[in-house]
C-alpha cells in the first residue's frame, strides 16, 4: 500500500480545540487573579502570585501537550522572523541575568519574567480574534467583580460608613484599592479594563457596558492617582484619535470637533493633576528624587545594567537621604524606579532599553498597519475595535507606568503579557503550525500509555492530597471563628483546584501521547512548589506574631518560611531579629532553629548567623547593618559581664563599623547615632557621644529641605540626650 503523503498544514484537519480550552483556562484564571486575596498571610496578594504562577504552567503545559499530541512545528522561519524582536530581548534577559550578582535575590524577577514571556508566546501562537473577544469577556467578569467592590469601598468612605464588611477600606486612608490590594494597582486595572469595557460598547452598544465604565472610572478617580488620571486621559486621546479618524464614517465631517474634545479631556486631566499635585508635592518630589539615583544607577553601568531584578537591591546604595523622610521608614521599602524605562535601563543598560524599545516599535507598527487594513472595510470593524481596545488597554497601562510601578504587580503583569501576546497574533497572525506526521502515524494510546495515565491520575490525586492538606495547615488558624471566609476560601480552593485537575487530566488523556504525560507529570510538581510561597508567606505571619509576643517558638516557623521560599531575603533578617531579642545565653542544639548538627549555639550566635546570611544576599540593606551593629553592641556588653574585656572590644569595633555602614546608606536614622554614642559612653568617651549625638540633630549634609532639618533640630528626644551627655561628662 502506497505512503499516505504528510499533512503540511493544521488546516488540513479539523481545527485544534486545544486554544479554546487555553483561551477558557486563562480568561478563568485571570478572574481568580483579579479577585482573589488572603487576609492573614503576611502579604495578602502572595495568593494572587502563586495563582499567577499556576496560570502560567498549565496554559503552557496544555500548549505543549497539544504540540505534541497533534505533531505540530512551530518552528518556522516565518514565525521565527516574525517573534525575531522578542526573542531577542528574552534571550538577553535570561543570558545577563547569570553575569551579575545577587542572583539568589534577583531569582523572583527572573521567574515571574519568564511566566510573562511564556504568557506571551502561549496567547501569540493560540489567539485569534474570536478567541481574544472570548478572553476580553472574562476581563470583564473580573472588572465588575472589582469595580463594585470598588464602589462599595468608596460608599463606605464617604457615605455610608460600615457598609464594607471586610472592615480594612481605610487601611489606605480615603483611597481605594478594593481586591487589587493597593489604590495605584486598582487605577491601573481598572485603567486597561477601561479600554477593553470601551472597545466592545462601540461595537455591542449595552447599557451594561455603559455602567461598567461608569464604575471603572469612579475607581480610577477615587484611588487619588495622579498618574492614573493623566494615563485616563492620554488613553482616551489615544484611542479617541485613532477611533475618530479611521474607524468611523459616521464622525467624518465632525472630526475636528471630536479631536478637539478628546484634547480638552486630556488637558483637563493635565489641569487637574496639577492642582491635586500642588496640594501635595511629596509624590513629585519622591519620583524626581527616585529618578535622579536611577540616573545615577544607569551612568555607573550604561551598557549592560546590574542584572534583571537589580534595582530594590543596589539602589538603597544610591537612594537620597530625603525618600527616608519621605517614606518615614528605614528600610528598603523602595524596590521599583517609578518608571518602567528607566528602570529598564538600570538593570538591563542601554542593549536591554534599546531592545525592550524594538519590541514596542514592533508591536505598535504591527498594530498600526492592521488598524488602517480592519478600518478601510466595514466587514471587519468589529475585529478593527478588538484590535483597537486591546492596543488601547496594553498602551495604557505602559503610560501609566512612566510615573507608577503597577506593571510589577501580577494582577497587571498577567494581563500585560496576555495583551502583549494577543496583540501580536491579531497583528501578524496566523502564525505557522505544520504537521509533520500523517493523521494516522499521529495516532497513539497503546496499554503502556494508558498505564502511564493511571500513573498521572495518582499523581494528580497525590497532590491534591497534598495541597488541600497544606491549605488546612494555613486557614484552619486563621479562619477559627471566621465562618463566612472559611466557606468563600474553601469553595474557591475546592473549585480551583478540581477544575484544574479535571483539565489536566481530560487533556492529557485525549492526547493519547506517553509524552504529553511526560510534560503533565513535571507541570504538577512545579504547581506545588508554586504553592510554597504562600505557604512560607503563612509561617512568616505566624513567627512575627510569635515574635511580638516573645514566644520561644517564633524561630521554628520563620525557619520553615526560609526552607519553603529562600528566595524571600528579608526572612533571614526577620530570623535574626527574633533571636537577638530573645537574647539567650545557654548553648544548645536547636534542629527548628536551623543549628548544624555538630555544634551548640546561643541565641545571639543564632542571629548572628541569620543577619550574615541575609547580608551575604543584600548586602546594601541598611536595617541589617544597623541590627548587626546592635547585635554586635549586644554581644559586647554580654563579654563586659563576664570580665572578658579583650573579647569585648573586638566587638565594640566590629558593632561600630556595622553602624557606620548603616549611616552611609541612611544617614537620617536616629538610633544608630545614639547607639554609636552608647558605646562612645560605655568607654567613659563623652565628648565622643555628644558628637554623635550632635550630627543627627545637625541632619545630613546632603538635606537642605527646611522641614526635614527641622525634624532633626527640634528632635525634644534628641536634644534631651544631648545636654545629658554634657551634663554627665562636664562638657
Amino acid at each position: 500500500m502506497a505512503k499516505k503523503k504528510p499533512l503540511l498544514k493544521a488546516e488540513a484537519k479539523k481545527e485544534s480545540v486545544y486554544p479554546d480550552i487555553i483561551t477558557r483556562w486563562l480568561g478563568l484564571a485571570g478572574i481568580f487573579i483579579a479577585v482573589s486575596l488572603f487576609l492573614f498571610t503576611q502579604d495578602s496578594a502572595q495568593i494572587k502570585i502563586t495563582l499567577f504562577y499556576i496560570a502560567a504552567i498549565v496554559a503552557l503545559c496544555v500548549w505543549a501537550g497539544s504540540l505534541i499530541k497533534e505533531r505540530v512545528n512551530i518552528f518556522t522561519a516565518r514565525n521565527f522572523a516574525l517573534l525575531f524582536p522578542f526573542l531577542l530581548y528574552f534571550g538577553y534577559v535570561f543570558i545577563s541575568f547569570f553575569f551579575h550578582p545577587y542572583m539568589t535575590a534577583r531569582t523572583p524577577a527572573l521567574l515571574r519574567f519568564a511566566a510573562c514571556g511564556f504568557l506571551f508566546l502561549t496567547a501569540a501562537f493560540n489567539f485569534n480574534f474570536k478567541r481574544a473577544e472570548d478572553f476580553f469577556g472574562y476581563v470583564l467578569i473580573a472588572a465588575w467583580c472589582v469595580s463594585v467592590y470598588g464602589a462599595v469601598q468608596i460608599l463606605n468612605i464617604y457615605l455610608l460608613p460600615g457598609i464594607d464588611v471586610l472592615k480594612w477600606t481605610e487601611f489606605f486612608g480615603n483611597r481605594i484599592f478594593s481586591t487589587i490590594a493597593n489604590p495605584n494597582f486598582l487605577a491601573d486595572f481598572c485603567l486597561f479594563c477601561f479600554f477593553i469595557a470601551l472597545g466592545r460598547f462601540l461595537y455591542e452598544p449595552k447599557k451594561r457596558l455603559a455602567v461598567l465604565m461608569g464604575l471603572l472610572a469612579a475607581n480610577i478617580m477615587f484611588t487619588l492617582s495622579k498618574g492614573a488620571w493623566l494615563a485616563f486621559a492620554a488613553g482616551v486621546f489615544l484611542f479617541g484619535a485613532i477611533y475618530f479618524n479611521f474607524f468611523s464614517e459616521k464622525y467624518k465631517s465632525h472630526r475636528l470637533k471630536y479631536n478637539l474634545l478628546i484634547s480638552a479631556v486630556l488637558l483637563a486631566a493635565v489641569l487637574a493633576a496639577g492642582i491635586f499635585t500642588a496640594k501635595r508635592m511629596q509624590s513629585v518630589n519622591f519620583r524626581l528624587s527616585t529618578w535622579r539615583s536611577a540616573l545615577e544607577m544607569t551612568e555607573e553601568k550604561p551598557v549592560f545594567g546590574m542584572g534583571k531584578g537589580s534595582f530594590q537591591f543596589i539602589y538603597t546604595a544610591y537612594k537620597r537621604p530625603e525618600i527616608f523622610y519621605m517614606e518615614g521608614i528605614h528600610n528598603g521599602e523602595t524596590q521599583h524606579a517609578e518608571n518602567y524605562p528607566l528602570e529598564q535601563s538600570t538593570e538591563l543598560g542601554l542593549v536591554g532599553l534599546g531592545l525592550f524599545l524594538l519590541v514596542l516599535l514592533w508591536q505598535i507598527d504591527g498594530s498600526w498597519r492592521k488598524l488602517k487594513e480592519l478600518a478601510n472595510s466595514p466587514k471587519t470593524r468589529r475585529e478593527g475595535l478588538i484590535l483597537l481596545s486591546c492596543f488601547g488597554a496594553a498602551g495604557v497601562i505602559y503610560i501609566h507606568n512612566m510615573v507608577d510601578v503597577s506593571i510589577y504587580f501580577v494582577s497587571t503583569a498577567y494581563f500585560l503579557a496576555l495583551f502583549g501576546g494577543i496583540l501580536f497574533a491579531l497583528n501578524f497572525g496566523p502564525l505557522e503550525a505544520k504537521r509533520v506526521l500523517s493523521e494516522d502515524t499521529a495516532s497513539g494510546g497503546g496499554k503502556f500509555f494508558k498505564l502511564c495515565y493511571i500513573v498521572l491520575s495518582l499523581l494528580v490525586l497525590f497532590i491534591l492530597y497534598l495541597l488541600f492538606c497544606d491549605f488546612y495547615e494555613v486557614s484552619a488558624p486563621a479562619l477559627q471563628g471566621k465562618f463566612r471566609y472559611f466557606v468563600i476560601y474553601w469553595i474557591c480552593f475546592i473549585a480551583g483546584s478540581f477544575y484544574t485537575a479535571w483539565l489536566f487530566l481530560k487533556t492529557a488523556f485525549e492526547s493519547k501521547r506517553v509524552g504529553v504525560l511526560a510534560i503533565y507529570a513535571a507541570a504538577l510538581g512545579l504547581i506545588y512548589v508554586s504553592f510554597f510561597p504562600f505557604r512560607a508567606d503563612f509561617y512568616t505571619a505566624a513567627g512575627a506574631g510569635l515574635a511580638a509576643r516573645k514566644d520561644i517558638s517564633a524561630p521554628m516557623y520563620y525557619n520553615k518560611a526560609i526552607k519553603l521560599n529562600p528566595f524571600a531575603v528579608g526572612l533571614n533578617q526577620f530570623s535574626g531579629i527574633v533571636f537577638q531579642n530573645l537574647g539567650g545565653r545557654e548553648k544548645k542544639n536547636l534542629a527548628y532553629a536551623g543549628d548544624p548538627e555538630d555544634g551548640l549555639y546561643n541565641d545571639y550566635e543564632r542571629a548572628l548567623r541569620a543577619y550574615k546570611r541575609s547580608l551575604s544576599l543584600i548586602p546594601n540593606d541598611t536595617m541589617i547593618h544597623y541590627n548587626l551593629g546592635a547585635l554586635y553592641h549586644d554581644m559586647a556588653k554580654y563579654e563586659v559581664q563576664k570580665g572578658n574585656k579583650e573579647k569585648a572590644e573586638h566587638y565594640y569595633k566590629l558593632s561600630e563599623e556595622s553602624l557606620k555602614r548603616s549611616l552611609l546608606l541612611d544617614p537620617t536614622y536616629d538610633n544608630a547615632y545614639y547607639q554609636l554614642a552608647n558605646i562612645a559612653l560605655e568607654h567613659n568617651d563623652y565628648r565622643r557621644a555628644a558628637n554623635w549625638v550632635s550630627l543627627y540633630i545637625e541632619g545630613p549634609e546632603e538635606v537642605s529641605n527646611p522641614l526635614y532639618i527641622a525634624k532633626h533640630r527640634n528632635d525634644a528626644v534628641a536634644q534631651n540626650h544631648l545636654r545629658g551627655i554634657r551634663a554627665a561628662g562636664g562638657i
